[in-house]
């Protein structure tokens, strides 16, 4: 699979695939090559390597070499070939602080969805795209499941609403709650019983409470490691993500919920080819907004603390 085009194999997997999407980035096992012929000894990737692993004198990049790319999107002569894909000229780009400023301001949970399904030509660029966004480790051990068929929405959605449920019962027990008094006193036992009170009243009239009918539910998992930052990553690729959607004009909504239905071992995720051993850390909602937001609805700042 390492020499495969990703924009064509995602579409395929996109178009082959009437239920779920399941997407791995495969490590790479290939180095990056410097063509010497090209090379003019300016020395800019030797420099710039964050692993030190650059000779440009012999033209070898040794194994301690992590990936990044620096080296490639570095070099004026375009003398370095990459592990992975081609090289192309970045173009100078448009988007000034204030456009960002107003497109960040601009995106908002979206909770409502148009009955529409998000083309496979769309979802397979949101995930293309990813190639692009950074890692916590650059390690890059995620994988992605695209929920798209409405029959499986529905499912994630009924699933992850009876995880909640049972979550909610088993911690409003009276014969644990003494225990969780004293182990984890800063929970608000009395809140979430009347949060579940109130989910039971509206799941009789909303099937949707988890999911809001949207057409499409991406999951970023992976393993689960004491050593592994995969928590991380899957948080910076699922917001890059959402940025990304919006501009496509899609709406949004990060979902904490199914987050925590899906953990390791959870037997949710075998019903969406989620490997046992993987974790859903992140997981976005996807469709196109049923209504529009034309006022910036401001929130406290965050108080930076200088040392």
């Amino acid at each position: 699979m390492e020499s495969y085009n990703l924009s064509a194999f995602l579409n395929l997997l996109l178009f082959c695939s009437s239920s779920f999407v399941f997407l791995g980035f495969p490590k790479s096992t290939v180095m990056p090559a410097i063509d010497l012929e090209k090379c003019t000894r300016c020395l800019k990737c030797e420099k710039d390597c964050p692993a030190r692993a650059i000779t440009i004198k012999t033209g070898e990049i040794a194994d301690t070499c992590i990936h990044c790319g620096h080296c490639v999107a570095i070099c004026p002569e375009m003398a370095v070939q990459p592990d992975f894909g081609d090289i192309y000229s970045l173009q100078q780009h448009s988007v000034t602080p204030e456009d960002f400023r107003n497109l960040t301001a601009g995106i908002r949970t979206c909770r409502s969805y148009l009955p529409k399904a998000v083309p496979d030509e769309i979802l397979s660029q949101l995930v293309e795209n990813v190639k692009h966004y950074p890692s916590a480790s650059n390690a890059r051990p995620l994988q992605i499941t695209i929920v798209r068929s409405p029959e499986k929405v529905k499912l994630l959605n009924d699933l992850t609403a009876e995880a909640l449920i049972r979550m909610f019962r088993l911690i409003s027990s009276p014969f644990l709650r003494p225990v969780l008094a004293v182990f984890t006193p800063s929970l608000n036992i009395k809140k979430l019983r009347r949060y579940n009170d109130s989910f039971q009243e509206l799941k009789k009239t909303n099937d949707s409470l988890i999911c809001h009918h949207a057409p499409a539910v991406i999951l970023f998992h992976g393993e689960d490691s004491m050593t592994g930052m995969a928590d991380a990553d899957a948080n910076i690729w699922a917001t890059y993500t959402s940025i990304y959607a919006n501009t496509l004009g899609l709406g949004t909504c990060f979902n904490g919920f199914i987050v925590k239905a899906m953990g390791k071992k959870s037997k949710l995720n075998p019903r969406f080819n989620v490997p046992a051993n993987h974790r859903v850390f992140a997981s976005i909602l996807v469709g196109y907004p049923k209504v529009k937001y034309i006022n910036e609805a401001s929130r406290r700042s965050p108080v930076p603390v200088k040392l």
